[in-house]
């Protein structure tokens, strides 16, 4: 499984078994543990994030996170989203 690639699934059919979710959890829960090894992180298609509702530079980390917070909300009503753009602004990484 690649997170690119079951993010474009994702993109094309909302559905994504709980295996590929799973997935995504432990890619962007590893992401998070090793932000502050991370200087760069690399841009999704323009389309990929205007259907997930992001900003059209936004990084294929915040795809991730974007169809988790849809697919499989948190209970206590936080976006993982917004706690992975505060990483990426508090550890200043750069988008390429």
């Amino acid at each position: 499984m690649e997170l690119t690639e079951l993010i474009k699934d994702y993109v094309a059919t909302e559905l994504l078994s709980g295996i590929e979710l799973d997935f995504l959890e432990g890619e962007l829960w590893e992401t998070t543990q090793h932000i502050a090894e991370i200087s760069t992180v690399f841009k999704a298609p323009k389309n990929i994030c205007e259907k997930l509702a992001l900003d059209e530079k936004s990084c294929w980390q915040l795809c991730c996170a974007a169809v988790l917070d849809c697919s499989r909300p948190l209970k206590n009503g936080q976006k993982r989203v917004e706690d992975f753009k505060q990483l990426i602004n508090q550890y200043k990484i750069s988008y390429i």
